[in-house]
């Protein structure tokens, strides 16, 4: 059911300090990415992790990406946004989606344009199982010397790439990720396209040949509220990547932390909300809206009895409507 109504708009400025230690990431240039004491984006928090279903509770600003780099959760609080670089690849991808799927959460998967096309049915099963989709160049490419034009071509063929493997042409791709972290002028040009710009806070270097424990490890360390963290699952032997995270999200998760997908730029937001009120004893299916306490839910698999107030492994929460 398609709806048009009122979300309150509420943009969170997060002064947040963060030193991460260790090696310098491989996606990160000499020196790295200084990050600024105010996050850029506004955020409406999602409410909760999610299993399966597509990507259809997403939040899109009126006014599209600004050119701004994010580096926080659209929420605010314990949570923390998991990104996925450089697959999707068979040795790796797979597992972890099915980590995923077990614990329920929603992550972000920055996809290559090559391995989207070498691989079309791990690029629809992410979409399927919930989890948004990143554009992070066709071939991994520093693209911080290029031309606007150069990377606005890289870019869009990377984004057809995503979208035919998907067998979506219409597919949300929200973020756009720059190899090494070397942006260049990619931040204005992946706005323009409609992607934001996204950077991380937090990086356990697992590319660096560390076992899983030490991952894990540096994973615990530089957890922070409001994290973005960068971690991969292609490009390399990702065993430890694996391990680490099935050590860590538990722990996590028995801690209160929840996860968010990562801010976007602009805004304000849009209308949300004249959902009909939920009511316990009707059928809902995936993409269905309701209102329910003054928030606005959407369903991401068919649902009967199970309140949005407490089933959040069902209801996306959109927001305050």
């Amino acid at each position: 059911m398609r709806l048009s109504a009122r979300l309150l708009g509420l943009i969170t400025v997060l002064a947040v300090a963060v030193t991460i230690g260790g090696p310098a990431h491989a996606d990160r240039p000499a020196g790295g990415i200084a990050r600024p004491s105010v996050p850029a984006g506004g955020a409406v928090h999602s409410g909760g992790p999610t299993g399966s279903g597509g990507p259809t509770d997403e939040i899109i600003p009126v006014g599209g990406p600004t050119g701004e780099i994010v580096y926080a959760t659209r929420g605010a609080g314990r949570l923390a946004a998991l990104t996925f670089d450089d697959g999707p690849s068979p040795g790796w991808t797979p597992a972890l989606l099915d980590l995923l799927r077990d614990r329920q959460i929603r992550a972000t998967f920055c996809l290559l344009g090559s391995q989207a096309q070498a691989r079309p049915d791990l690029v629809r099963r992410i979409v399927a199982d919930g989890h948004a989709v990143c554009n992070h160049t066709f071939g991994h490419d520093s693209v911080a010397g290029w031309t606007p034009e150069a990377i606005r071509a890289d870019l869009t063929a990377t984004n057809e790439a995503i979208r035919t493997a998907a067998g979506d042409p219409g597919l949300p791709i929200r973020y756009f990720r720059a190899p090494y972290g070397a942006w260049g002028a990619s931040p204005q040009v992946a706005a323009s396209l409609g992607m934001t710009a996204l950077a991380w806070t937090m990086d356990p270097a697992d590319w660096d040949g560390s076992p899983a424990d030490v991952i894990a490890q540096r994973l615990d360390a530089q957890l922070h509220p409001t994290a973005v963290a960068l971690s991969h699952d292609g490009g390399g032997d990702r065993a430890p990547t694996l391990d680490a995270y099935r050590q860590v999200l538990p722990r996590w998760q028995r801690a209160g932390w929840g996860f968010d997908l990562p801010a976007v730029t602009g805004g304000p937001y849009p209308p949300a909300c004249t959902a009909p009120a939920w009511h316990a004893h009707d059928v809902y299916t995936r993409g269905d809206r309701v209102s329910r306490d003054g928030r606005l839910y959407q369903t991401r698999w068919w649902t009967r009895l199970e309140d949005p107030l407490t089933a959040r492994w069902v209801w996306a929460d959109l927001g305050a409507c």
